[in-house]
């Protein structure tokens, strides 16, 4: 969540003014860097509609965007690097660099590396060299004044030189670490701003010295706060918190994962919290962009969702509704009625309970009783309707009621329930909700009568027949 975010207020910050949005896969991890997470990286922005103007599928002129396929470049600037003096092979074993590390604990001193590899004669490395051991390169960081970082979001922040030691930009094995090659990538892409997680605020001057060393320009740096759950904990997965992919799998739209996430530390003003796309890329401003943490609130990602799928309407969603109810109910195994296969009667019930949902996914169990020949009860349900006073006989009134009911309408049902209940010497309410638990099985639903009219005279029958078995049983 907290990735797609960073890259939506990239993707904001670029189109708002005019800039372009670069897509860069930082894969020099074998580890970490497989194929369904470049995938899933992809498919989530594209659902979200962050189409991407250099990167992956679409090139560009700064290609490759893969470091992967830049090892040459970064070999070739390590060089560069140890051929002015800008940084220096280091023999120093990991269990040796370990030992280090378990003595500064013992100490309760931070590790640091202790420069033993800054000096090393010619013959020094080659006594290391006949012993097996293969160099990493480190950066050599000279003494100075404080490196100075202008952040569009924190302002000013200084960082003593003597907070680093010579850190590693290319391992023993060959292979180069982020802080080297991102610094590398952002000069030869041509990036003028970098916005990222404040995760990443300790990584910067990193970037900064690499880029020194290499003779780059800084880009211009904003660092986003962090997104907490509601105990305001760093949010994780323990909090539960989706990936943007499950967010679509749960019901959720893209217009309100983009809303939501927008204002996960940006905001326009105090009051406006709904907008469009559109109005986002128009509206963003970097400097509206708080370093307080951002809480991830899932009743206000609902809410909003459910304000985009009232907005839209069923035409807008109709498809995705339409597949929803079809993946659950038309199969031999949901023993549903052929109902389902009736498109238009299908739809007539996606808009009737469209009112009430806060995901798309919620179409399929509020709307299990118009697709189901016997309905599933609500034990409450059961228990209001056999436990109802008259129960056997508001059933034997209503299904004359609706027997004779011509034309077979919300508005001609209602009128003839509240004269059914009159002469029976009832309440209106005796004679609607009695009515509701048996065609639905269910406490609450959508408008009664507009719900039987798209049940239709015969299923309501049988349900309120069905029904006096429940009164029966009692």
């Amino acid at each position: 969540m907290g990735g797609v975010r960073t890259a939506l207020f990239n993707y904001l910050f670029a189109r708002h003014n005019g800039g372009v949005f670069i897509l860069r896969i930082d894969d020099t991890d074998p580890v970490r860097s497989k194929q369904e997470h470049l995938d899933n990286i992809k498919e989530s922005l594209r659902w979200l509609g962050m189409n991407w103007d250099e990167g992956p599928d679409v090139g560009g002129p700064k290609a490759p965007y893969f470091q992967s396929q830049k090892l040459d470049r970064y070999a070739a600037a390590a060089e560069k690097m140890l051929a002015e003096g800008n940084a220096f092979h280091c023999y120093c074993t990991a269990e040796e660099l370990e030992a280090k590390r378990t003595q500064a604990a013992r100490l309760k001193v931070a590790p640091r590396y202790d420069g033993r590899c800054l000096e090393l004669t010619q013959a020094d490395r080659d006594a290391f060299v006949r012993e097996g051991r293969r160099p990493a390169i480190r950066i050599r960081i000279p003494e100075g004044p404080p490196i100075v970082l202008e952040d569009m979001i924190r302002g000013r922040v200084e960082f003593p030189r003597e907070m680093f030691d010579h850190f590693i930009i290319v391992r023993s094995d060959g292979k180069p670490v982020y802080n080297f090659v991102s610094a590398i990538d952002d000069a030869d892409h041509g990036i003028t701003h970098v916005i990222r997680g404040d995760d990443h605020l300790s990584n910067t001057p990193k970037h900064m010295m690499v880029a020194s060393a290499l003779g780059f320009s800084h880009p211009i740096y904003a660092h986003l706060p962090q997104i907490l759950g509601l105990d305001r904990a760093r949010l994780s997965k323990r909090h539960g918190a989706p990936g943007v992919l499950e967010l679509r799998e749960e019901g959720f739209l893209p217009e309100t994962v983009l809303n939501f996430l927008a204002l996960l530390g940006w905001s326009f003003n105090d009051k406006d919290e709904l907008f469009s796309p559109a109005e986002l890329i128009e509206k963003f401003d970097i400097g509206r962009v708080g370093s307080a943490p951002a809480v991830f609130d899932e009743k206000k990602l609902l809410w909003m969702n459910g304000h985009y799928i009232r907005q839209g309407g069923a035409g807008a969603i109709m498809p995705e509704l339409l597949r929803r109810v079809r993946e659950a109910y038309d199969t031999p195994a949901a023993a549903a009625s052929p109902a389902v296969r009736d498109q238009a009667y299908v739809a007539a019930v996606i808009r009737l309970v469209l009112e009430g949902l806060k995901t798309t996914a919620e179409v399929v169990p509020a709307t299990e009783f118009f697709f189901r020949d016997e309905i599933v009860w609500e034990e409450e349900a059961r228990k209001k309707l056999s436990g109802w006073p008259g129960a056997a006989g508001i059933m034997a009134g209503v299904r004359a009621i609706i027997a004779g009911a011509d034309p077979f309408t919300p508005g001609r049902l209602e009128e003839l329930y509240r004269e059914g209940a009159e002469k029976a010497g009832l309440k209106f309410k005796d004679y609607v909700h009695p009515t509701r638990f048996a065609v639905t099985g269910r406490m609450a639903g959508p408008s009664l009568f507009h719900l039987m009219e798209v049940l239709g005279r015969e299923r309501c029958q049988k349900r309120l027949a069905a029904a006096e078995t429940v009164v029966k049983a009692g």
